[in-house]
């Protein structure tokens, strides 16, 4: 039975966007390790003794996919570690994850960082070819781009069952923390002309704020959790519109049509790289095109990777 610690980043944090993501990533380690023992330790917060200690028993440390790495590590970082603990981290294996927002080259120092911090041993999986070439960049040579794991099972088969023409009903997203007043007010007014009932789901604490602020009309307020949200998503014949990704990947896989509104390069890298459904922001003319004119979901993910990424821990343990 190998011992797994997965680096958590749905812990310290009120963004469930963080427990779409970390979903998905247990499931796939749970088929990669069938009777693996799995211990969490967080992302967002600095660790402490016993996660050391959990981390110096593991076989493999994982980091479970988000935007976590970034050019300037002493200036920000979200993955909390000293630099006193880098040695001590577990040499963790990357899953899914990508970079903080478009940035400049890594500095000197986020380079040794990296290079010390992340597993030499395991080719790392990285969420968009943008962060895979910053890493090359920097020498972390050991990287494969495979998608976020959130999208691993978004088969053809899976795809093809999904709507393509619009739904009477929207359910909708806004990021509270990058306010755009005037652009989304405008966003929420013209999905209120054009469906009948709109559902909106706070991802984050201050969404609902936002919303309240911006448009007080008329919507149903979706309770901020994972099983409320599929169970909207599920049974209410529906589209998904929105600024949150991973809660228009949440509305693929329940097999909801989707449009993600771009925000970040989150959401435009991942679209580059899948063809994934997107808008941007203010692009109010894609929007509605895509709400009147069907259009069948087709995703480019790349499952020979995918699969390869896995294929390096059948029967392995890193060694300590």
């Amino acid at each position: 039975m190998k011992k797994i610690c997965l680096y958590d980043t749905s812990y310290v944090t009120d963004n469930l966007g963080d427990q779409i993501i970390m979903e998905a990533v247990t499931k796939h380690l749970r088929q990669m390790f069938p009777e693996g023992f799995f211990t969490g330790i967080p992302t967002h917060d600095y660790p402490g003794p016993i996660s050391f200690s959990l981390l110096k028993e593991s076989d493999h440390a994982f980091v479970g996919g988000t935007n976590m790495l970034t050019s300037h590590w002493l200036w920000y970082h979200q993955w909390k570690l000293r630099l006193k603990d880098l040695k001590s981290a577990g040499s963790p294996i990357l899953m899914g994850v990508g970079w903080h927002k478009y940035q400049s080259r890594p500095d000197i120092v986020t380079r040794l960082i990296y290079r010390t911090l992340l597993s030499r041993t395991y080719t790392h999986s990285i969420r968009d070819k943008y962060t895979c070439e910053k890493l090359r960049d920097i020498g972390v040579a050991n990287v494969v781009y495979t998608g976020c794991p959130t999208m691993w099972d978004l088969t053809a088969e899976h795809l093809a069952s999904i709507p393509v023409k619009k739904a009477p009903n929207v359910f909708f997203t806004l990021t509270g923390y990058l306010k755009k007043p005037d652009s989304d007010r405008e966003f929420v007014q013209r999905l209120a002309k054009h469906y009948e009932r709109l559902f909106f789901w706070p991802q984050m604490h201050e969404d609902l704020e936002y919303l309240q602020s911006i448009a007080p009309a008329e919507y149903t307020i979706v309770e901020p959790s994972l099983a409320s949200a599929r169970e909207t998503l599920a049974n209410n014949d529906i589209d998904y519109v929105g600024m949150r990704l991973h809660c228009g990947v949440l509305a693929l896989q329940t097999g909801v049509r989707s449009l993600i509104v771009e925000i970040d390069n989150r959401a435009t890298e991942i679209a580059r790289d899948t063809k994934l459904p997107t808008a941007k922001r203010t692009d109010f003319d894609t929007m509605e095109k895509w709400i009147h004119n069907p259009s069948a979901v087709q995703l480019d993910i790349p499952t020979d990777s995918i699969a390869s990424w896995k294929s390096q821990f059948a029967g392995k343990s890193a060694p300590h």
